[in-house]
């Protein structure tokens, strides 16, 4: 499994060179003999600007390092240090004021951390083999790794079962530390310095050889961030634009109309409902996302029996599926956008501030997920006509590929 492969779409911008750094040499570390263990590496990161030496010049190779200086260190490496401006931490003690609280809220957002049960990140805390491990597996987005390679270290007993997955991927992609004894993981012990630097010079090189893929057109390649402002109150408006897709990000509004009445007093759980883009979507910036005719369907998940028989019935339904004009289908998830209360965002209600009142506030994706979703109540309570444009909310990326928009 190429970890190439997974890790290109957290690139924003590959660059070879840190301008205006001082190039360091091996003799310009001073607590780094000639010959050391991870001389390279360290020299290598510190010339990259993943770390600093202190004014002595010294870079401290077996000191252990701190689980947010990690972070820090980390998003450099992946050129993500700055992705997503106005990201929040979420974790109790991580203030506003912290040094680490950007890195925390960017690492937060972009999925690659998620802290502890306590919702505590401890970033002053000495960072574990097993948690680094993690944090870079998390870096893949790759689900499943084959656990079977990791009997061959005889330590493989030790992980927690919640970080084996994470070894199994990091193996795979030869990004572990096990000096001075290849046959071991130690994954309880503290990750020093200098194994911090191994691994982000592993790094480092493969996303070298990423930016030579790049130029051969082999790999997404992200392009820009673009603007869709379909409902002027949405949570999100983050469209990214790749070389070979667009993604609409999870919080954007799209608009939608079913194809036939749906009438919640005689609908049914389980019923299959399909509903039609009325119109081409472009972002602000012009760009096709798709055309007009793309169908998203969705399943009623449940009824809910109204006690008064004069009061319509209440129907949960959920978008899973999209299917483009070209044929071209992608899963989706997205809810039929309601207020608190339960009631669809018609069209025509869209700028009423007297009947509506969400917050105009544009949301971070960490945001939107974490506040957002699974606080919606998606119902239906008044009956859809035929080709009436309600809106629809997506909860998670809808992705469309190229050529979907043909």
């Amino acid at each position: 499994m190429n970890f190439l492969k997974y890790t290109a779409r957290l690139l924003l911008v590959l660059s070879l060179v840190i301008l205006g750094a001082k190039t360091s040499f091996a003799s310009d570390i001073q607590d780094v003999p000639e010959g050391y263990w991870a001389q390279d590496a360290i020299t290598d990161c510190v010339n990259r600007g993943y770390f600093k030496l202190d004014a002595s010049g010294n870079f401290y190779p077996n000191g252990t390092i701190q689980r947010g200086a990690f972070l820090s260190s980390l998003l450099k490496v992946i050129e993500s240090d700055d992705a997503v401006k106005g990201a929040k931490a979420y974790f109790k003690d991580v203030s506003a004021s912290s040094s680490y609280n950007k890195d925390i809220a960017v690492g937060q957002n972009i999925g690659i951390i998620f802290g502890y049960p306590d919702k505590t990140f401890k970033p002053k805390e000495a960072i574990t083999r097993t948690e680094a491990t993690s944090v870079i597996a998390n870096i893949s987005k790759v689900k499943m790794g084959d656990k079977s390679i990791l009997e061959e270290f005889s330590d493989a007993g030790e992980i927690p079962n919640w970080a084996l997955n994470s070894y199994a991927l990091a193996v795979d992609s030869k990004l572990y530390v096990n000096y001075p004894e290849p046959d071991k993981f130690n994954p309880k012990s503290k990750m020093t310095r200098a194994e911090a630097a191994v691994l982000f010079a592993k790094m480092a090189k493969d996303f070298d050889l990423l930016k030579l893929k790049y130029a051969k057109g082999e790999q997404d390649v992200f392009l820009r961030n673009e603007t869709l402002t379909t409902y002027n109150k949405a949570p999100r408006t983050l469209v990214k634009i790749y070389n070979n897709k667009k993604i609409i990000e999870a919080g954007n509004v799209i608009m939608a109309h079913p194809i036939e009445a749906i009438n919640t007093k005689t609908i049914a759980k389980g019923a299959l409902l399909t509903f039609i883009a009325p119109e081409d979507v472009y972002t602000d910036e012009g760009t096709l996302l798709y055309k007009k005719g793309a169908i998203f369907n969705a399943k009623v998940h449940a009824v809910k029996n109204r006690i008064w028989t004069n009061k319509q019935n209440k129907a949960l339904f959920i978008f899973d599926n999209a299917k483009y004009p070209n044929d071209t289908e992608k899963e989706m998830a997205a809810v039929a956008y309601t207020t608190n209360k339960g009631r669809v965002v018609f069209v025509t209600d869209a700028n009423s501030k007297k009947k509506y009142k969400e917050s105009a506030k544009q949301l971070s994706k960490g945001d939107f997920l974490l506040k957002y979703v699974d606080k919606l109540i998606p119902v239906i309570k008044t009956q859809i006509d035929a080709n009436e444009d309600i809106y629809l909310l997506l909860t998670g990326d809808l992705i469309i590929p190229n050529g979907s928009d043909l």
